[in-house]
């Protein structure tokens, strides 16, 4: 019989799994690994006593006499007749295990910023998986104190966490690189042994500003104006940072009075790193302006965020078309009410021409959040981005007809049309591509419905759609189940062919191998009628009724059917939609009883097929109106009082629970600290 030591139970399921299989596999090859000579090892297989765990024969004899029919080994392990445990397990083997469990609740997954231009926005914490991992013996103390890359991680929240992080960079040896994380508060907000607020920031640059030629990652984030203070100073002395990739810099305050605000305002931008970066490929700026003629670093990037910057501390056109152009590798662009500067009658400020635009070939993700219609149409006016695969648009309160005319190209094409001019193709769009779209995340926007239909229309190559109807058009839902007609080639074509039946335009001039809007197939052929979006594999909604989301599943449903039993129609490329996530969570159940039945038992279409449905319940749990929605009785208002006692419960003991969280995190701190003194 295989025996695996029992892991405790405050590890991780997975990390269990992992210390079982991998015992098993070293069980049946552990002759490859010890040798006869090898007698230390031998013992240890033999599990004889080990020198790093206590003898216990209390419980030895108990184990024997509790299994009284045991098989012998040979039958089971017929490579290796030695008994295998967790300690049999190599140094380099279990150092591996750790690594990866301390990566589970990595931080940086999907993004290269663990900041976002939201106050209520709270960033994942980092993992503890080290810490609990060298508290099981003193052999796993010893390999994960000893294992560098374990401690590289350095967050601040709490005052608790600095005297953590002296620990983590003495175990955390060179050349080992630091991700760091300073999240500070408000003067108003601070609770003192609780938050990071004037007197802790200090404290955290005096300990980390030594490391600096060693850091990675630095995100900061101040509220308060002596917190800026504080940043200003250390970032301008503390010296070069030649191995920082990602630089993310955060203020956001409540000025409260027009003093504060002159106050926060008033002094010039500083130079930080002292001008030298040069491994720099990620900088996310929110509410932080920068010397713009003076910051030769912000070239070669791979991601470039701008957010919350006022008219008067944003980049002038000339340093914000540097930034692009010399970024040849440039791959995510979010604006979030950023951007370059308006020229307002300054002549210095003035924008080029519309000829003069910048070229992003290696663009895939644009994220546009929080910016005005003719301010953003200007702005798109200027750029090409023929690789952009992923678009996210958060544009509330406001019309942005002109915009998606802009992308989709209606807009050119009336100006043609009136014109008589010549030479419209997808080339002097700000899309080019804008049909191999692949992911879309709506979060707000309004246009008119025929906009919002050449939009919809337009995404033939989209996959993956999130939007949150609350905040969208009303009329969006409506364009999700209606059909675009195209033509087909029979079944004496050998070459499929698909062309949505659009009449072209004469003024398309364009010879080259780049499509033009309206370019109709040689031939016409027959005509098949798939639903939008003919390619969407994954649909994530929230605000919209069950009863609307069920009629949509059977809608895409009932098409993909139709149209996979007609084999002569192989030239239409319709997929079904795979994966369904919709916003619920048992907080809301029996406000909407019919998207609680699909949430609980899915959807089932008349051939018995069943489609599931994943839940996810959001960052802001925001008011849903369900006076239109089954359920909104008793069950509704009981859901409802129970939510808000909840969460008065919640905020009553927040406190209390922060307070002893900090506690205990710094009295393991100085446990750590004594152990390894004795150790």
């Amino acid at each position: 019989m295989l025996y695996v030591f029992p892991a405790p139970t405050i590890l991780d399921n997975q990390v269990q799994s992992s210390l079982t299989v991998t015992s098993y596999v070293l069980g049946k090859n552990l002759h490859l690994l010890t040798s006869p000579s090898d007698n230390h090892s031998n013992d240890l297989v033999r599990g004889q006593a080990h020198p790093f765990r206590p003898t216990n024969s209390l419980q030895d004899n108990a184990h024997s006499s509790s299994h009284p029919q045991e098989p012998p080994l040979d039958s089971l392990m017929p490579y290796s007749p030695r008994r295998t445990t967790v300690y049999s397990l190599p140094v380099e083997l279990l150092t591996r295990i750790f690594v990866l469990g301390a990566g589970y609740d990595y931080p940086y997954a999907g993004t290269p910023f663990l900041l976002k231009p939201d106050q209520d926005y709270y960033a994942n914490p980092s993992s503890n998986f080290q810490l609990l991992v060298s508290r099981i013996c003193r052999l796993w103390r010893q390999i994960a104190l000893r294992t560098a890359s374990l401690w590289s991680i350095l967050h601040f929240r709490e005052p608790a966490h600095i005297v953590r992080a002296q620990e983590y960079i003495s175990r955390c040896s060179s050349p080992h690189l630091f991700d760091i994380l300073v999240d500070t508060v408000a003067e108003r907000d601070h609770i003192p042994g609780v938050t990071l607020c004037r007197e802790e920031i200090q404290q955290i640059f005096k300990l980390i500003c030594p490391q600096v030629k060693r850091w990675r990652a630095f995100h900061l984030k101040v509220c308060d104006h002596e917190c800026k203070a504080a940043a200003r100073q250390h970032l301008s002395t503390c010296g070069p940072a030649p191995n920082l990739e990602t630089l993310q810099l955060y203020h956001f305050e409540d000025y409260l009075t027009s003093q504060n605000l002159y106050l926060a305002t008033y002094r010039p931008p500083v130079m930080v790193f002292s001008n030298d970066l040069p491994r720099l490929k990620n900088i996310s700026l929110i509410g932080v302006n920068l010397p713009w003629a003076q910051s030769p670093y912000l070239a070669h990037l791979h991601t470039l965020e701008l957010a919350l910057h006022p008219e008067n501390i944003r980049p002038p056109y000339e340093y914000w078309e540097s930034m692009l152009r010399n970024s040849p590798d440039l791959q995510t662009l979010s604006l979030h009410y950023s951007g370059p500067r308006v020229a307002n009658g300054d002549t210095k400020l003035v924008w080029p021409t519309e000829r003069e635009r910048i070229i992003i070939q290696s663009l895939e993700n644009l994220s546009l959040t929080d910016l005005d219609p003719d301010y953003l149409v200007r702005l798109m006016e200027h750029l090409i981005l023929p690789g952009l695969k992923r678009l996210s648009l958060d544009l509330p309160d406001q019309d942005f007809t002109p915009f998606l005319e802009l992308i989709t190209g209606a807009k050119n094409r009336g100006q043609s049309s009136n014109n008589h001019s010549s030479s419209l193709c997808f080339s002097h769009l700000p899309f080019p591509f804008f049909s191999k779209l692949e992911s879309l995340v709506l979060t707000a926007l309004e246009a008119s419905i025929d906009s919002l239909r050449n939009f919809v229309h337009g995404l033939k190559g989209l996959r993956t759609l999130e939007i949150h109807f609350a905040s969208v058009s009303d009329a969006f839902v409506d364009i999700l189940f209606e059909e675009m007609e195209v033509e087909v080639k029979d079944d004496s074509s050998n070459i499929p062919d698909v062309t949505l039946r659009t009449a072209p335009h004469k003024s398309c001039s364009n010879t080259s191998d780049t499509p033009c809007p309206g370019r109709a197939a040689s031939t016409p052929l027959s005509v098949e009628h798939i639903p939008v979006l003919p390619l969407l594999e994954t649909l994530k909604i929230s605000g919209l009724s069950g009863a609307k989301t069920r009629e949509l599943i059977h809608f895409r449903y009932t098409h993909f059917r139709r149209l996979s039993r007609r084999e002569k129609r192989e030239g239409v490329n319709v997929s079904d939609v795979s994966r369904w996530i919709v916003k619920w969570s048992e907080r809301w159940k029996g406000k909407d009883k019919v998207l609680d039945q699909l949430v609980e038992q899915g959807w089932t279409g008349e051939d018995g097929t069943r489609v599931y449905l994943k839940t996810f319940e959001g960052e802001i749990d925001e008011e849903v109106d369900y006076d239109d929605v089954e359920g909104e009785g008793e069950e509704g208002e009981q859901a409802q009082n129970e939510t808000a006692d909840a969460e008065d419960e919640d905020e009553d003991g927040s406190d209390e629970e922060e307070g002893e969280q900090a506690q205990d995190e710094a009295a393991d701190a100085e446990d750590d600290t004594d152990e390894d003194d004795t150790d």
